[in-house]
């Protein structure tokens, strides 16, 4: 039987490697297409793409503050396709780490969230509902990026779990008969 943990592992890998298809479908496009406020839940497309960044990069830090070394990585405003490229890298190799040394019992372990932007009140959350709140985020804008993607005719780089598990060699060809 496949752990929660594991579980999670696979998802965040999963959208890891989704994640890149975004940024090569972002670097072929005019810069005026990806800056453009298109009404969604962040003005542009860069925009909805450094929220979900920065969303990972937040809550893994919060999760576990040893996870990405200082300094800070900084992002411009708006940032450019070749600065989100730079900070996926940093950010997928320390969520990595993260992952990597996470063990079940940690999934039980909270981390304060104090009431401010985003939040209307103090509570304290497990690690398991921050790790599936992300899932569950960066699904929602990277179906938001593909629905933006079409309006303009730009063929939007859907990775589906079936594929990427193929890729990875969890799912197997059929032997030839």
């Amino acid at each position: 039987m496949v752990s929660e943990l594991d579980t999670l592992r696979e998802w965040f890998d999963y959208l890891a490697a989704s994640r890149g298809g975004y940024l090569e479908t972002f670097a072929k496009l005019p810069p005026q297409e990806l800056s453009r406020d298109r009404g969604a839940s962040y003005p542009s497309l860069v925009d909805i793409l450094a929220h979900s960044s920065g969303a990972l990069y937040f809550w893994i830090k919060n999760c576990s503050p040893d996870a990405f070394p200082p300094p800070e990585p900084e992002i411009g405003d708006p940032p450019t396709v070749a600065q989100l490229k730079e900070f996926e890298t940093y950010l997928q190799t320390h969520i990595g780490r993260f992952m990597a040394a996470l063990r079940e019992s940690d999934l039980d372990r909270t981390i304060a969230r104090p009431k401010g932007p985003g939040s209307d009140h103090d509570c304290d959350i497990p690690v398991r509902e921050v790790l599936w709140h992300l899932v569950e985020e960066e699904l929602q804008h990277l179906g938001e990026l593909n629905a933006l993607l079409w309006q303009i005719d730009v063929e939007a780089p859907i990775y589906n779990w079936i594929r990427w598990a193929h890729d990875v060699g969890r799912i197997k060809d059929n032997p030839p008969r």
